[in-house]
């Protein structure tokens, strides 16, 4: 029997079978893993006091005090390091009682920079009790820009400008500035190399048929040939000079690599060749009908459209108060109609107050935020 199932067995073995067919099923390839590497979270508690300075200074003055420095113990202590001071560019905001707070925030950065100030930039606020608080504070001064305070300073620069004897450049835009004051400039900040003295320009018909009123537009060019012989840069856009003091800017100022004197439209940069002799003596000159990109804010066609039509420049006189808060021009036009051109005269009453302080008391405490 058992050689029986050994036979069977062999015999089985060697016989030929069919193979079972298999279930036919898709192949599918397993997909690839795709390995990421996580990244890794940024602490910007971490980064470099110096790179953490240099963000912060981007954001602006009113976000670093009110917002910034309350972040963290850190953040704080930069933005009460004085070197995070040495420049500062403040404008007006447009709330209640915005300028009187500039000026407050302005006296708070200043003590914090602790004597390294060394560029300043402020528009709409600047007073004479404002520049006489930085001046006293900020000896290493190297750049000033005030931007529109027609009448506040007036006559006053002297007493700031001998406490800036560092100062490199001068930029007054929409501000007035006297002959004694570029006379101070000279006397004292011999360091002085740009000086940049920008208006807007009220084109008045026939004023150079007037001898005095063509003495009186001509006297700064030629306080500045005069008092700044050693400019290397000058920018006098909207000034109301003639080719008499255009030529004395370039008989006084021999060392000038550049010149710009866009809306001068009393020159007559073809008498004398004058345009062509600015071009030869110095390296970038822009002359009074070249594009005013980036000053467009200095044009005002339809209004000197208006006032060359209606008003004479006999009718134009200059008005304000002791202090020079109330300030600003006053106009009569063809009709006996009378005018005004206020400057800074929206912003005080006839007292010389602020005119818009309806709560003192709020307002000091929003200031407060800021200590």
């Amino acid at each position: 029997m058992k050689a029986d199932k050994a036979h069977n067995a062999t015999k089985a073995s060697t016989s030929k079978s069919k193979p079972r067919k298999g279930k036919k099923s898709k192949f599918v390839p397993k997909s690839k893993q795709i390995w990421q590497v996580k990244k890794p979270t940024a602490n910007w508690l971490e980064l470099p006091t110096d790179i953490t300075a240099n963000i912060l200074q981007r954001i602006g003055v009113f976000d670093i005090l009110k917002n910034a420095e309350k972040v963290c113990t850190t953040w704080r202590q930069i933005c009460k390091d004085p070197s995070m001071w040495k420049v500062i560019s403040m404008d007006t905001p447009e709330c209640t009682n915005g300028r009187l707070i500039c000026e407050l925030i302005c006296k708070i950065v200043v003590d914090r920079s602790q004597g390294q100030l060394v560029d300043l930039s402020i528009t709409d606020f600047c007073t004479d009790e404002l520049l006489r608080y930085i001046s006293d504070r900020a000896s290493q001064l190297k750049r000033l820009e005030v931007v529109y305070s027609l009448g506040e300073l007036y006559g006053e620069w002297g007493d700031y400008l001998k406490k800036f004897p560092l100062l490199e450049e001068l930029s007054l835009e929409t501000t007035v500035i006297g002959l004694q004051d570029i006379e101070a400039v000279g006397r004292y900040c011999p360091l002085l190399k740009t000086l940049k003295l920008n208006q807007k320009l009220y084109k008045w018909p026939n004023i150079y048929d007037d001898e005095e009123h063509v003495q009186v537009l001509n006297e700064t060019a030629i306080a500045i040939a005069k008092h700044l012989p050693n400019l290397r840069h000058l920018q006098l856009i909207g000034d109301g000079m003639s080719n008499i003091g255009l030529q004395a800017i370039l008989d006084g100022c021999t060392h000038l690599e550049s010149l710009d004197i866009r809306q001068c439209l009393y020159i007559d940069r073809k008498k004398d060749d004058i345009g062509k002799r600015c071009s030869e003596r110095i390296k970038d000159v822009k002359l009074p009908n070249d594009d005013m990109e980036g000053y467009m804010h200095l044009v005002d066609n339809d209004y000197d459209d208006y006032v060359e039509s209606n008003v004479s420049s006999e009718s134009m006189l200059f008005f304000g108060d002791s202090d020079g808060d109330y300030y600003g021009r006053r106009y009569y036009d063809s009709d006996g109609y009378e005018y005004d051109d206020y400057t800074r005269c929206d912003a005080f009453d006839e007292d010389g107050d602020f005119s818009d302080v309806e709560d003192m008391n709020d307002m000091m405490a929003f200031f407060s935020m800021f200590k």
